[in-house]
């Protein structure tokens, strides 16, 4: 049985006659015949009893119009639902900082098809990504720990340690006073989370850098030190597979063991309840690829 038919079908029953059931479905006389005949086919019965001044029901004819009834009306129910569900999608905007791994941006991604969200991402600086958040611009930021206030409602979602990278040939770096005098290269002059962490590299081993250049990403900026043309201060996670073979890591200890990423959100005007939305998020975070370089 077809909707079209049990809708035909009760369409009669409730007009008296075929004529007039064609013209309140906007249907030729014969499509409204044909699918009784085909329902009374499918069931080997007699539906109606046709007379000339219109059709009554059979006992059987009675048995389906309660049915159909029941069946038009769930049919309505479930594209009504899945209309209101189009209409009540959720929509996030989450900005992150780009220091993190491509394949985070790629989690979120999966996870909004995964649930239905439409969830649009922007990558940016820690200080950007914080006024644009204040501005409304974003319902969720994710950013290097230490630049949110008490206003904020924010969680951490990662601690990781940051490492020094340079080219593959470098010497082992025994005592970090060995980067005096050193060219770094940095991403961007404009991330607040790299230059405080820089600032505290700069003053803990007593450095002055040769100069501090700004690469403008961090794929320039791993080719860069893969040739050879400075050292760099990285999260360990950001490394791929592919540039960890090309370059030489070396491990830090005590504060650069504690760089925190955190989760900025809203607990009002959001489409999602805020406990959920950082479970959610959380589990983005549980990657076993961000504890080790070489995703």
């Amino acid at each position: 049985m077809k909707i079209s038919e049990l809708l035909a079908f009760v369409t009669v029953v409730e007009t008296g006659n075929i004529t007039q059931a064609a013209e309140r479905l906007n249907r030729v006389q014969s499509s409204i015949s044909h699918r009784i005949r085909s329902l009374e086919d499918n069931l080997d019965v007699t539906l109606l009893d046709r007379k000339a001044d219109g059709c009554s029901l059979t006992a059987q004819g009675q048995i389906l119009y309660d049915y159909a009834r029941k069946i038009l009306n769930l049919a309505d129910d479930c594209k009504n639902n899945i209309s209101c569900s189009k209409n009540r999608q959720i929509n996030i905007r989450i900005g992150i900082i780009e220091c993190l791994p491509p394949y985070i941006v790629s989690a979120l991604i999966d996870l909004g098809h995964d649930l239905g969200w439409n969830i649009d991402i922007s990558v940016g600086n820690t200080i950007s990504l914080l006024k644009a958040f204040d501005h409304n611009e974003f319902d969720a930021v994710i950013i290097g720990a230490g630049f949110s206030n008490t206003q904020h409602t924010s969680s951490t979602l990662l601690t990781s340690e940051l490492v020094i990278i340079t080219e593959k040939d470098y010497p082992d770096i025994k005592d970090l006073s060995a980067l005096d005098g050193e060219v770094f290269l940095l991403s961007s002059k404009k991330c607040a989370t790299t230059t405080r962490n820089y600032n505290l590299l700069f003053n803990e081993a007593r450095i002055t850098p040769k100069r501090v250049v700004e690469c403008g990403s961090y794929p320039v900026l791993f080719s860069s030190i893969a040739a050879g043309k400075g050292v760099s201060l990285v999260l360990r996670c950001s490394i791929s597979s592919e540039v960890q073979n090309k370059i030489k890591i070396h491990e830090l200890d005590g504060q650069f063991n504690d760089f925190r990423i955190e989760l900025v959100y809203r607990t009002d005007a959001m489409q999602i309840e805020g406990t959920k939305f950082k479970g959610i998020m959380n589990s983005v975070f549980q990657d076993p690829r961000l504890n080790a370089p070489g995703y």
